[in-house]
């Protein structure tokens, strides 16, 4: 099924039990009915001139918000079931003793958690916390069945605390004890020394009230917090990644260097292009400037033409101009905007492939890319991509100034044919939101702005694909095309490893709204209940 957008397939309903289900004081026949009815009152809501008003409205359609939404659990936009969440809530827990006074002392020991937990690497992003570092926070502030709020939630790591405290073996690992009876103890040392356990908190879980400003954010939250029927997610996964495969595996491979066995490329290392400014030869950035023995970038390096002194910045770019589909259809050009061969002509900093990492079996080997490679990537830039993918233009903004001034103007630029080619065709057959959430997961390691690291290149450790440099889009000079096959399939054993270690108990605890922290109600009849 071809696609028109990113959003024309909702995603799949969450995997929880097909029986009755109840949801804010409403039972139904299964969950699906839920997310169906709530739906419904979402898409009402939408047509509410005055709800689009609310701070931090996402800009978006309502159908691109109906599509990621999974109401009343989480909404890409203002959430309007936010008070009704915390009155039923509030009425669910027990009674306090008479004469009751919340107190805590301040929580002042040390807090270090590693970050190769499998739950914290199954989707990456910035300033991620890992889950049990909040989670010693939470135990210690609050009772099962409190209500936690994080307004600038990200990948929702709070939220997944928050559950985690109802799970006895995750709280075991954080180094407390666990009473038959739920009670949590901590070592303690007294003033003259001596360690002792001492009860400080409860086994149970914590309801959490989540919020970001990013749309991205509160997809990966809610997948996060989010059950999943593991065996399902694998199947599914496994089949997708099948068909890919099928589709799109001649894009990946190569011959061995005896000329006959097939390979399958890992990664393709592309160098930028530059011209001499003594004697106006084109000079390949990986052959000159990188030096292979040090694992670094050379500061000068000699032309290999003339002998001359060059640096970085002494040469200009070399550029390639190509025709591109793509960025006629954007613009709506007509005959006279297109050149006589029908499509638009681009101009972009001219980069060529200088390398190749490649798999016989379970040896890996490298090459230099040899001619029926380059065939291979002319055939692919002369085909037609069949699906749908993102080919929006780049705002002229702050950060954007870099990659539009080297001829990335549209966000399909970003990647090579090949990878665009292969990554929509995974796309088009997403319909699974927790598939949705493995596709972003890996879609950033496959893009032009991955630098091959080049100290683990020459002297192993670690991986080559360090990701993209964070906070700017910058394309490196020396950059690495993963295989987006390989990619899909190393997340997929991530995402594995996390899902298979979260507790059964894990489901709707948790609430998400998308917008300003500021106008946390998206009912604005009473945005003063939270304000």
């Amino acid at each position: 099924m071809k696609k028109n957008s990113l959003f024309d397939l909702l995603p799949e309903e969450p995997q929880k039990p097909s029986g009755p289900v109840t949801c804010l004081g409403q039972s139904f026949e299964s969950d699906a009915a839920r997310r169906e009815h709530f739906l419904k009152l979402l898409a009402e809501k939408l047509q509410d001139p005055e709800f689009r008003k609310i701070e931090g409205f996402p800009i978006g359609t309502d159908e691109a918000i109906l599509a990621l939404s999974d109401p009343p659990y989480y909404t890409a936009c203002p959430n309007p079931w936010i008070a009704d969440f915390i009155a039923e809530w509030e009425a669910q827990k027990p009674e306090q003793p008479e004469g009751y006074q919340y107190h805590r002392e301040p929580f002042a020991a040390d807090v270090s958690e590693g970050k190769n937990d499998p739950i914290y690497n199954a989707h990456s992003y910035h300033t991620k916390v890992p889950h049990k570092a909040i989670m010693r926070y939470i135990l210690h502030y609050t009772e099962p069945g409190d209500i936690v709020f994080d307004g600038f939630c990200g990948t929702g790591m709070t939220g997944v605390a928050a559950q985690m405290c109802g799970d006895r073996d995750t709280v075991l690992s954080l180094g407390y004890q666990v009473r038959p009876d739920g009670t949590i103890l901590r070592e303690e040392e007294d003033a003259d020394g001596n360690k002792t356990w001492q009860a400080f908190s409860r086994l149970g879980v914590r309801r959490a009230v989540l919020n970001d400003l990013s749309p991205a954010a509160t997809f990966i939250a809610h997948n996060y917090n989010t059950p999943v029927d593991v065996q399902e997610f694998e199947r599914e996964a496994k089949r997708i990644l099948k068909e890919v495969e099928a589709e799109c595996g001649w894009m990946y491979e190569t011959r061995h260097t005896d000329g006959k066995t097939k390979g399958t490329i890992n990664y393709t290392v592309w160098s930028d292009v530059f011209i001499c400014p003594d004697c106006a030869n084109e000079i390949v950035f990986w052959d000159v400037a990188v030096d292979k023995d040090a694992g670094q970038v050379r500061d000068e390096f000699p032309c290999p033409q003339c002998g001359a002194t060059l640096t970085k910045r002494s040469m200009e770019r070399a550029w390639v101009t190509k025709q591109d589909p793509e960025v006629g259809a954007v613009a709506g050009l007509s005959c006279a905007g297109r050149t006589p061969l029908g499509d638009p002509m681009i101009r972009q900093a001219k980069q060529v492939p200088v390398l190749i990492n490649y798999s016989v079996g379970k040896k890996r080997f490298e090459k230099k890319p040899d001619a029926n490679d380059l065939a291979l990537i002319e055939k692919i830039e002369r085909s037609n991509i069949p699906y749908w993918h993102p080919t929006a233009p780049l705002p002229k903004g702050d950060k954007t100034s870099e990659p539009i001034k080297i001829g990335t103007t549209h966000s399909h630029h970003f990647y090579t044919k090949r990878n665009l080619l292969a990554l929509s065709s995974v796309f088009s057959r997403i319909s699974a939101s927790k598939i949705k959430f493995l596709f972003t997961g890996f879609i950033g390691g496959a893009t032009k702005l991955n630098q091959l690291h080049l100290k683990n290149y020459v002297f192993g450790g670690g991986g080559c694909n360090p990701g993209y440099r964070k906070g700017v889009i910058y394309t490196p000079s020396v950059s690495l095309e993963s295989s987006v096959i390989s990619l899909f399939s190393e997340r997929l054993k991530t995402q594995l490893r996390a899902f298979k270690i979260y507790p059964h108990e894990i489901g709707y605890e948790f609430i998400i709204s998308l917008g300003s922290a500021s106008k946390l109600n998206g009912n604005h009849n009473y945005n003063d209940t939270l304000d």
